[in-house]
């Protein structure tokens, strides 16, 4: 028993003095980068500060850089980057990228926090780009994907007016990734784009298809810009069949720009003279119809409705219309829209039929919230078969509105501004609060439609336009 003992205590010792001196060997392998050190194989180097490279850095095969939360990494313009180990970026942390980072075949570039790509940058994948559920990538540069490279995303990836992309190797968008193509890209002969999730092409983006892109059964997608399939290329839509996607953007994306002027007006503005509106040379008018129920306040109708829409018309005028909204739930929603309808219903109305909601105790709801209201909103409206518009203040849009969802919609933006700065798609613009014009005597929004949303209507037999 005592020999037992004695080699059984020999071997724990010995268990003991290789865990003391292995463990502290392997922990040696990690350091604390400072952004100007070579970076040596089978280690693991830590960035958790703020680091600018001005040297050009190779990461070894079997080496790690992590950028950890708090730290930042910002490659400056003309550094050379070769990734043939792993480069990431943790949540909580940033990788800047204004030089050229090539990602080698075996190598990875994995992002959980934040990576950016400036205009002057350049990013070639030949190995793995992924990006997970909480990354974000926003992209400026020239990309290349190519050889054995591929791009795998689970978050948020933007490839942004000024990127310009070539892909020749695989991207797969998973359910729950979102990819928008804002600048120019093209997915080549050996390329293709698989979509699970969401993915737009924005509207000054192009997309050239020479391989093939698919969009999975449950994919959600977004054309506001141009996609063009060669003869060698695939667009492949698995979706099932929505009914009412004729109510979107997809009717009126590819038709022709125009400047029409027009006009929004409410009981604010009293008394109209329509003749002399007309006159005037307004192209249309938007008419307040009613609104929603204000506190103990019943759903009303616009006080001048019909004189409006009624004299309008009369005078040669497009007419829109719209509704103001205070609904805080799905269930007022429905019964808003169920209300509108019922007042616009004996009236042609040849521009869209829009949805106006701004009130300061609504954007106390949740972003979800707010969503969820206004689809359903709309798809009450679609269902007595109107062309559905949303009318939103950039901010609004930008904050307290998920767009990934209700973009499908097409947008009324109001920005008062010389020029609009919305990123996202919109076909009429309210772009002044205080216009003047001869038949009417108070201040009045000057809007313009880029749509001929009449001939459109009428074109696809909507707003049971013949």
């Amino acid at each position: 028993m005592k020999l037992v003992r004695r080699i059984t205590a020999a071997f724990i010792a010995a268990v003991a003095l290789v865990t003391f001196f292995v463990l502290p060997a392997s922990a040696a392998n990690v350091f604390e980068w400072d952004g100007k050190t070579e970076m040596l194989p089978d280690c693991k180097y830590i960035v958790s500060s703020a680091i600018r490279v001005r040297d050009d850095f190779t990461i070894p095969e079997t080496t790690k850089l992590i950028v950890k939360k708090g730290g930042s990494l910002t490659i400056l313009k003309n550094v050379w980057v070769n990734v043939h180990g792993i480069m990431s970026v943790a949540i909580g942390g940033n990788i800047t990228n204004s030089g050229k980072i090539t990602v080698e075949e075996g190598g990875q570039l994995n992002t959980y926090g934040e990576f950016l790509s400036s205009v002057s940058a350049e990013l070639k994948i030949k190995g793995a780009f992924s990006i997970y559920n909480q990354g974000n990538a926003r992209i400026s540069s020239k990309v290349s994907l190519f050889g054995t490279g591929e791009i795998y995303n689970k978050g948020r990836v933007i490839f942004t007016k000024s990127s310009d992309s070539k892909f020749s190797a695989p991207i797969t968008i998973t359910s729950k990734g979102e990819m928008h193509f804002q600048g120019n890209a093209a997915v080549t002969l050996s390329g293709s784009i698989d979509c699970l999730g969401y993915m737009t092409v924005g509207k000054v983006g192009t997309l050239k298809i020479s391989g093939s892109v698919t969009l999975e059964k449950k994919a959600d997608y977004n054309r506001f810009g141009t996609v063009e399939t060669t003869v060698s290329g695939r667009f492949i839509d698995k979706r099932e069949v929505i009914n009412y996607r004729k109510y979107t953007v997809e009717t009126i994306v590819d038709e022709p720009d125009v400047c029409f002027e027009g006009i929004d007006v409410s009981y604010a503005q009293g008394e109209i003279d329509w003749a002399r509106v007309a006159a005037s040379g307004v192209d249309f008018a938007i008419i307040r119809a009613g609104r929603g129920k204000a506190g103990s306040k019943p759903m009303k109708e616009d006080d001048y409705f019909a004189k409006n829409i009624q004299g309008a018309i009369a005078g040669g005028i497009d007419v829109g219309v719209y509704f103001y909204s205070y609904a805080t739930t799905v269930e007022e929603a429905k019964e808003e829209a169920k209300f509108f309808v019922s007042i616009i219903k004996d009236y042609e109305i040849t521009y869209p039929v829009i949805l106006d909601m701004e009130e300061e105790f609504q954007s106390g709801l949740s972003k979800d919230a707010l969503t969820e209201i206004i689809d359903t909103f709309f798809k009450q409206v679609i269902s007595a078969g109107y062309y559905p518009m949303l009318y939103s203040y950039k901010s609004w849009m930008e904050h307290n509105l998920d767009m990934r969802i209700l973009d499908k919609y097409a947008v009324w933006l109001a920005e008062v501004a010389k020029q609009p700065s919305y990123d996202g798609a919109f076909y009429m613009w309210q772009y002044s609060f205080k216009g003047r014009v001869d038949g009417i005597k108070t201040d009045v929004d000057l809007n313009i439609s880029y749509r001929d949303f009449p001939a459109i209507l009428r074109k696809n037999r909507l707003n049971k336009l013949k």
